[in-house]
């Protein structure tokens, strides 16, 4: 592929920023006083060395001569602990080169640590600031490309994207993910060019200690996604084992930029986001009809509308159909096990989904998503037991996730095991504390973290939590449902009920979890109940 030049006149700098930012104007001033000093002591002393005269100017006009070049290196260079490393934070314009990185340098190892990695969303750099869902898509596709290598240890989205790409400092992130490395990069869109520029950050003591710079049209993005995980693993410099760098899961660029925006919506998860997602599914398998990756998450959508909104025989025979069309183009991915164990799962055929599940935590053992939805399935069954012990596994394997430890209390209760319930609630809490802290919008963390601090005895936060969540989601089915929950604990067995009526008539109601929560026992005799039951039956 010949080279062409590309220079992106949105985004200058002025050339005086830039040559502050790069140290160039120090650098002349000091190499100009420093010149200035040798030419003065060469005039002294040449003539008492009895040096000729050509010898002082020459030294004059090496030192002329000197001056340009120390200016491109005081730009192209800087002088960091970790060495000198070209510098690319800058952001005056390069010329790049077509369907090619610029350049990686690594500087500085990070042998004698452990190999592990957390990927930070890209941020955007695009001009109108609309390519948010583009930029988290690149980072996930690298991050899953990173996850199948053997021996790197890649902190899960769940936790890592909480950070956002700009929002927490880079020692702290790596304390609290526990990991020796952080990603982070940025994307800037133009039409089908795209310019994607990733650096490495030391987790210890944060200092970059590579970086790279990649001028590509949208064609070769899955090209590109695929030279940064390679790259990424190389600059490492640790052995890792056989790489087993996920392939494209379509050539299709127009159906991928669909996915990604499908997952933008399929990622914050209520009844409204499932709709828009599966619209956008629908066109992204129009385009490719072998997508199978987008055919999985499309049936995914039935799935939780069946679920969570809408208990409709027709919703849930297409969450079967279309999951058995992804696990035919696909089943060499975890996402379309997961689907096919989730639509089995809704039909109450749990031998399957159970095989389903495990086939897909077998494919990808540090599948989050595989854990956490096998959990749900046995909970639905009623296996309480085997539950906990999936919930468990994911919330290992997603150390900052609050969902998948609040899960285990109500069920621990169910038990009567309150001694392991605390327990949990309070690693549940500072989970839920410490997402909100990053994520006080996040209504799921104020509405799960009320049973917890319920649970420990603060009943006045706690019902804080949940007016919380109830004020900023009125119409959240599984929030209003876990309010119900919340007030039949207190004791509060009209305000309870209120809340579940509301429950079935924003969305629905899951029967077959309904019937293991424990937290609803003190309703189960009350007339309106049966009637809340009834009418969402019929």
């Amino acid at each position: 592929m010949g080279k062409s030049a590309t220079v992106d006149h949105n985004n200058r700098v002025p050339l005086l920023s830039q040559l502050k930012d790069r140290k160039v104007l120090r650098v002349a001033i000091a190499y100009i006083v420093v010149a200035w000093f040798v030419m003065q002591i060469g005039e002294v002393t040449f003539e008492a060395l009895l040096l000729p005269d050509w010898a002082l100017t020459m030294l004059i006009c090496f030192s002329v001569l000197g001056l340009p070049i120390a200016l491109v290196l005081a730009w192209a260079y800087e002088i960091t602990p970790g060495g000198i490393v070209r510098d690319y934070d800058g952001n005056l314009d390069r010329v790049g080169i077509s369907g090619e990185h610029l350049e990686s340098v690594t500087t500085t190892s990070i042998k004698d640590v452990e190999p592990s990695i957390a990927v930070l969303p890209f941020e955007d750099m695009s001009s109108k600031k609309d390519q948010d869902y583009f930029c988290e898509g690149i980072a996930e596709e690298i991050l899953c490309a990173l996850n199948e290598v053997d021996g790197l240890n890649v902190a899960a989205r769940v936790a890592s994207f909480q950070f956002g790409s700009r929002s927490a400092d880079i020692l702290e992130i790596g304390r609290l993910l526990n990991v020796s490395v952080v990603l982070e990069g940025s994307v800037r869109k133009a039409g089908d060019r795209i310019r994607t520029t990733v650096q490495l950050i030391n987790a210890r003591d944060g200092y970059q200690f590579w970086a790279s710079q990649y001028d590509h049209d949208m064609e070769d993005i899955f090209e590109i996604q695929e030279q940064i995980a390679q790259a990424v693993v190389n600059a490492m410099r640790v052995s890792i084992g056989e790489n087993k760098l996920t392939q494209p899961k379509t050539q299709n660029t127009e159906a991928y930029d669909l996915y990604l925006k499908g997952n933008r919506f399929f990622n914050q998860p209520d009844k409204q986001n499932i709709f828009f997602a599966r619209q956008l599914y629908k066109q992204a398998v129009e385009l490719d009809p072998g997508y199978g990756l987008a055919w999985a998450k499309l049936a995914s959508t039935y799935a939780y509308e069946y679920l969570c909104s809408k208990r409709d025989a027709g919703v849930r025979n297409e969450a079967r159909r279309v999951s058995l069309k992804a696990l035919e183009l696909a089943p060499e991915i975890p996402e379309s096990h997961i689907a096919r164990g989730i639509a089995h799962s809704i039909f109450r055929e749990y031998q399957e989904a159970d095989l389903e599940f495990e086939t897909a935590i077998g494919l990808n053992p540090n599948s989050f998503g595989a854990w956490f939805t096998y959990a749900r399935s046995k909970n639905y069954q009623g296996d309480v037991s085997k539950a906990i012990d999936l919930y468990q596994k994911a919330a290992e394997i997603s150390p900052e996730d609050y969902q998948s430890v609040l899960l285990q209390v109500s069920l621990l209760k169910g038990k009567g095991d309150l001694i392991s319930a605390r327990a949990k609630a309070k690693e549940g809490l500072r989970r839920a504390r410490a997402f909100l802290k990053l994520n006080p919008d996040d209504n799921r963390a104020w509405n799960m973290g009320a049973a917890a601090l319920q649970t420990l005895g603060n009943s006045a936060e706690a019902e804080k939590w949940v007016q919380t969540s109830l004020r900023n989601s009125p119409r959240d089915s599984v929030i209003t449902y876990n309010a119900a929950c919340f007030y039949a604990l207190m004791g509060d067995t009209e305000r309870s009920l209120d809340y579940l009526a509301q429950s079935a008539d924003v969305g629905c109601l899951n029967l077959d979890w309904l019937e293991q929560d424990s937290d609803l026992d003190s309703l189960r005799e009350h007339p309106r109940f049966e009637e809340i039951i009834a009418r969402f039956k019929e």
